[in-house]
């Protein structure tokens, strides 16, 4: 996740500031960075159930160096082209729909009966790793982006080590009723099909798409178009995401999580909708930062929530598929949502376009509580 956070800020730093590209061919670009996860999560979630996942997040890790020595040794040749950036970005969003399968699938095996606690410590420690990646990634002015690039790539090599740590062995199986292609969307079918699951997805595919758009346009969008900053003030908004999120899920571990993990997750989407609010009014930046700060703060909740539901609801032979359906919105959902975000600032400006999220996920809660009383949801493993 270290490096996941300095490829979020070196693509926005390269194509934003360095080559400035206009905010629909930015949305573009970060679309095709993300499009990975949906082209591939459900096939990395089928992988993650019949594999060995230690041995397979070895290899990922190791397949993770790869792109950031090439691209560092193309900037360092004075070589490195808008498509280069761009493919650097396609290859890490492949690993990702990869990876993030993976882990999930395995958290419920390393977690016992602790779901909701592990739920959240596993959030927050990918958040903060993520945060340090990003603060580190703001630096790239001042250290040259091809010593960040270098650091990614030493980085995930260090993964392999620590993935060589967690416990081997597979999931077993049931036998395979259909076609390979039922076998990748076995997870979604599982979810359509159970109420609290569908509901839940719904709630999910708010913030995965509307969300998703603000984390990955809207922010150095507005960065850059209301407060012509740089490198170090995106990283400096990515920061205070990761730091609201971090905030809210060292209180939930602290207190042993949601009694309500349904009604925690509905409250905090209309918090989270309030705190982007004040943006569309034209604050200054530092209380812009403490906007995004509580937009985290919320959305550490929400996801935690969501999460949790998923992971005490899944039967554990489709486990990697039903969280790599979830992820596929929460985190694929980010090609579509970067795509409108780009789209909505390009027509209306900065300050209009954060209309979008906030009717978009207050659209799908609406649609969540009109199919399934999710608020009265109690928790398994609430401490």
């Amino acid at each position: 996740m270290i490096p996941n956070g300095i490829q979020m800020v070196m693509l926005s730093y390269l194509m934003a500031i360095e080559l400035k590209q206009p905010a629909d061919s930015f949305g573009v670009t970060q679309m095709i960075g993300q499009l990975p996860l949906l082209l591939f999560l459900l096939m990395g979630g089928w992988v993650a159930d019949r594999v060995d996942i230690r041995r397979w997040l070895m290899t990922l890790q190791g397949i993770g160096m790869i792109m950031p020595l090439t691209l560092a040794f193309l900037l360092w040749r004075g070589a490195a082209s808008e498509a280069s950036i761009l493919v650097y970005a396609v290859v890490w969003g492949v690993i990702g729909a990869f990876s993030l399968p993976a882990r999930d699938g395995l958290l419920r095996r390393v977690a016992g009966t602790n779901v909701q606690k592990m739920v959240g410590l596993a959030i927050g420690m990918q958040y903060a790793a993520q945060m340090a990646g990003q603060a580190f990634a703001g630096q790239a002015a001042r250290v040259g982006t091809v010593t960040v690039l270098l650091v990614q790539a030493a980085i995930a090599a260090a993964g392999i080590f620590v993935a060589s740590r967690l416990p081997g062995g597979r999931v077993p199986q049931s036998a395979s009723k259909g076609s390979l292609w039922a076998e990748f969307g076995a997870g979604l079918s599982i979810i359509a099909r159970t109420p609290v699951l569908r509901a839940n997805y719904l709630v999910s595919s708010g913030m995965g798409v509307f969300f998703g758009g603000v984390l990955l346009v809207f922010l150095p969008l507005a960065v850059r178009d209301l407060y012509n900053g740089n490198a170090q003030d995106i990283a400096s908004a990515y920061v205070m995401f990761a730091a609201g999120t971090l905030l809210s899920i060292a209180g939930l571990t602290r207190f042993g999580g949601a009694r309500q993990p349904g009604r925690a997750l509905i409250v905090t989407q209309f918090t989270a909708c309030a705190s982007l609010v004040p943006i569309g009014f034209g604050v200054s930046l530092l209380v812009f930062y403490f906007c995004i700060f509580l937009w985290g703060l919320s959305l550490g909740v929400g996801m935690t929530m969501s999460r949790t539901i998923m992971q005490e609801q899944a039967p554990a032979s489709h486990q990697s598929r039903i969280m790599a359906a979830l992820t596929l919105m929460t985190t694929g959902g980010g090609p579509l949502g970067a795509l409108l975000t780009g789209q909505a600032i390009a027509a209306v400006g900065v300050q209009g376009a954060v209309l979008l999220p906030i009717l978009g996920v207050l659209a799908c809660t609406a649609a969540s509580l009109a199919t399934h009383p999710m608020i009265r949801l109690d928790s398994r493993s609430h401490a």
